[in-house]
């Protein structure tokens, strides 16, 4: 229970994204009434729990049984798509950096929250569709799926609700009013390090392109991987 617990809290925490808190907050400040802040809140956190809960039982066990290593480090085919994988990612690396200096000393353009309740509602099931690209989601619905039902269960709902804290507290405060000071705050906070989380993205791109490229020129030139 202590080794799915752990898994749980750091899958979750590597997991955290403020951007629907944000978002959330944008469209309470442009007038969008509470409940449905609240309802497409609820949506994005009991969607998430409720697909990961789904991929668990339908796809964890199919998951369990596959060698990854063995499959992934196994000869020039694999050595070409990492390779090919080390391109696309340091390209999106320099495009980001590229973009980040033609932004720096331009203003900022202004961003139009979600005002109608279609497009809240949109943007919340957008992000748990997209979910699945978060590694450790993936990670969890392996994990997950060699635990009994009920540990499931209660460790989805956690992950949801941590991996979205900034959200799961809007959400809190709102329904007993007291969002106001907390949007604001959380809204500073997040413009005031966003600049450095992007920049440090684009660096751990860039290192994780660097590090393809080597382990699979390595293979390349000399008939071994790097990492072995």
């Amino acid at each position: 229970m202590w080794e799915y617990t752990l898994t749980v809290l750091g899958t979750a925490v590597a997991g955290f994204d403020p951007a629907p808190m944000v978002i959330m907050a944008a469209a309470l400040g442009a007038g969008v009434r509470r409940r449905h802040m609240v309802g497409s809140s609820l949506l994005l956190l009991g969607g998430t729990a409720a697909w990961g809960l789904t991929l668990t039982l339908v796809m964890g066990p199919r998951l369990q049984e596959v060698d990854w290593w063995h499959l992934i480090r196994q000869g020039s085919i694999s050595a070409r798509i990492e390779l090919g994988l080390a391109v696309v990612v340091g390209g999106y690396a320099v495009w980001r950096a590229l973009a980040r200096r033609r932004a720096r000393g331009a203003p900022a353009p202004e961003k139009k929250p979600a005002t109608t309740l279609w497009a809240l509602y949109a943007t919340a099931c957008v992000f748990v569709a997209i979910v699945v690209l978060d590694l450790p989601f993936d990670v969890h619905v392996a994990v997950a799926s060699a635990r009994p039902l009920t540990w499931a269960v209660v460790g989805w709902i956690v992950w949801a609700l941590l991996s979205q804290l900034p959200l799961t507290l809007l959400v809190a405060l709102t329904a007993v009013g007291r969002q106001e000071r907390f949007s604001r705050i959380m809204r500073r906070a997040w413009d005031t390090v966003s600049p450095w989380v992007n920049l440090l993205v684009t660096w751990l791109l860039a290192l994780a392109a660097l590090l393809m490229a080597l382990d699979s020129g390595a293979y390349l030139l000399a008939g071994h991987f790097l990492v072995r």
